[in-house]
C-alpha cells in the first residue's frame, strides 16, 4: 500500500460533538497536526484554542489530511457528507460513528467504489476516557491499512485491531455496548434503586458491586465458551437454581413498590427455559444455538 503524499494535516476529525471534540483535542495534544470539520462550522472553530485548525470545505479537509476520522451521528450522515468529495488524493477513511454491521458493509462498498482505503471503528468509552488506558477503541478492516495508521489511532487510548473483516468492530459493538453494557447498566439502575430505597448507602453498595463484577468476569468467560461449544452441563448452578432465586428477588423488589421490569423479564426467560426441559443445565443453555446463527 502506497503512502499518501505529504499533506498539511495528519488527520481531520469530521464531526465535533462531545466525542469528536475529545478525539481532536487528544490527537492535537500528542503532537499531530489536526484539522476539524463540522456541518455547523462554529463547533470546529471552537477547537482553535487547542491548536486545531477549522476547515469549512469538506473536500479541502479530505484532500489536505492523511486520515479522515469520521465521528458523526450516523453512517448515512457521514456518507452523505463525503459524497460531496470528488478527489480523495490518497486519504484514508476511518469511521467511528455509531452503526450496525450491515451499515458497515454498505460503507465499505461505498469506499471501494471510490478507491478509498477504509477502516471501521467502535468506541466503547466516554469522551473523558479518550487518550487514557480506559479509552477502548476497536478497529477492523484490512490489516495493511491498520498497520499504516496504527501509531495515530493507538494514541486514542487502548486501541485494538480486532479483525481483518471490516464489520468485526461493529459486531463487537452491538454485542458489548448494546447487548451487554447497556442492558447491564439498566439492570444495575433497577437493582441500585431498590437497594438505596431500603436504606443502604452508595458506599455500601459499591463495595459489593465490585466483587460481583469480578465474579461476572469469570462467569461470562465460561458462558461464552459454553455457547461456542454447545456444552451447557454444569456442576455449579443450574437454570432451575437461578430461576428460583430470580423469582424470590423479583417478589421482594415488587413488594417494596419497584416494578423490577428487567428482573421480571429475566425471570420469564428462565421460566421458559425450564418449561423447555433445560432446568438441569447451566445458565448459558438459554442461548440461541450458534450453529443456527452461522447457517
Amino acid at each position: 500500500m502506497h503512502a499518501p503524499p505529504n499533506k498539511p494535516y495528519d488527520v481531520v476529525v469530521m464531526g465535533c460533538g462531545l466525542m469528536g471534540s475529545a478525539l481532536a483535542r487528544t490527537l492535537a495534544r500528542q503532537g499531530h497536526t489536526v484539522a476539524a470539520w463540522n456541518r455547523t462550522p462554529e463547533k470546529a472553530r471552537a477547537l482553535a484554542v487547542d491548536g486545531i485548525t477549522a476547515v469549512d470545505d469538506i473536500e479541502d479537509a479530505v484532500r489536505s489530511s492523511r486520515v479522515v476520522l469520521a465521528c458523526t451521528a450516523t453512517y448515512d450522515t457521514t456518507r452523505a457528507t463525503l459524497d460531496e468529495v470528488g478527489t480523495w488524493n490518497g486519504s484514508v477513511l476511518v469511521n467511528v460513528g455509531t452503526g450496525i454491521p450491515d451499515e458497515v458493509d454498505e460503507m465499505e462498498r461505498w469506499a471501494k467504489a471510490r478507491g478509498v482505503a477504509y477502516l471501521d471503528g467502535s468506541i466503547l468509552c466516554y469522551p473523558q476516557h479518550v487518550g487514557t488506558p480506559a479509552g477502548l477503541f476497536l478497529f477492523s478492516g484490512p490489516t495493511e491499512v491498520w498497520q499504516a495508521h496504527e501509531k495515530l489511532l493507538a494514541g486514542l487510548g487502548t486501541s485494538t485491531h480486532v479483525s481483518a473483516r471490516t464489520r468485526g468492530a461493529s459486531l463487537l459493538d452491538v454485542t458489548m455496548a448494546g447487548g451487554f453494557y447497556t442492558a447491564a447498566l439498566a439492570a444495575y439502575v433497577e437493582a441500585a434503586s431498590y437497594a438505596l430505597s431500603q436504606g443502604l448507602t452508595a458506599a455500601e453498595l459499591t463495595d459489593v458491586t465490585q466483587a460481583v463484577l469480578d465474579l461476572m468476569a469469570l462467569t461470562t468467560r465460561d458462558i461464552a465458551r459454553a455457547i461456542e461449544t454447545g456444552r451447557h452441563d454444569t456442576d455449579q448452578a443450574t437454570i432451575a437454581v437461578f430461576a428460583a432465586g430470580a423469582e424470590l428477588c423479583r417478589d421482594a423488589m415488587q413488594a417494596a413498590g419497584h416494578r423490577a421490569r428487567i428482573l421480571e423479564t429475566a425471570t420469564e426467560l428462565l421460566g421458559a427455559a425450564q418449561a423447555a426441559g433445560l432446568g438441569h443445565l447451566g445458565f448459558s443453555a438459554q442461548a440461541f444455538p450458534v450453529a443456527h446463527s452461522r447457517d
